[in-house]
C-alpha cells in the first residue's frame, strides 16, 4: 500500500513538473477535437500542481498551526481571568437579555465572563459561602 502511494506521488510530481508540449500543428489547421485534447493537457498539469500543493504544503501547515494554537491556549488557560473591575461605562444595558435571568449573555461562561455589576460567578459564590 505504501509502495502504491509512493508510485502515485511520483506520477503526480512527474506530471506536475512537465509542461504542455507544443501543439502538433498550427491551431488554424486543428479541428475542434484536437484543440480540446490539447487544451486539457495544461489543466491536468495544473490540477496535479494544486493536488501536490494541498497535500504537501497546506495540510502540514494546518497541522503545525493547530499544534501551535493548542500550546498557546494551554498557556493562556493556566492563569485565571483578569480581576473584575465594575466600570460604569462598560456595563450599560438598556434592557435585560430575553433569555434566562437577563444578566448573562447568550454564550456565558461562568469562569471567563463576569456578570455586570456583580463580578464572576465563582467569586460571588465564594463570597456567599464565607458569609
Amino acid at each position: 500500500m505504501i509502495a502504491r502511494a509512493i508510485g502515485m506521488l511520483r506520477s503526480r510530481i512527474a506530471s506536475a513538473r512537465s509542461k504542455a508540449p507544443p501543439p502538433p500543428k498550427p491551431p488554424a489547421n486543428m479541428n475542434m477535437i484536437e484543440i480540446d485534447q490539447y487544451n486539457k493537457l495544461g489543466s491536468t498539469i495544473s490540477q496535479d500542481r494544486w493536488w501536490l500543493f494541498t497535500w504537501l504544503v497546506m495540510v502540514p501547515l494546518c497541522v503545525l498551526q493547530s499544534v501551535n494554537c493548542y500550546y498557546i491556549e494551554k498557556e493562556h488557560n493556566e492563569h485565571g481571568p483578569p480581576p473584575y473591575i465594575p466600570y460604569d461605562h462598560i456595563n450599560n444595558k438598556a434592557k435585560a437579555y430575553p433569555w434566562g435571568d437577563g444578566e448573562k449573555s447568550l454564550f456565558h461562561h461562568p469562569k471567563w465572563n463576569a456578570i455586570p455589576g456583580k463580578g464572576y460567578e465563582w467569586e460571588v459564590k465564594e463570597d456567599e459561602d464565607e458569609e
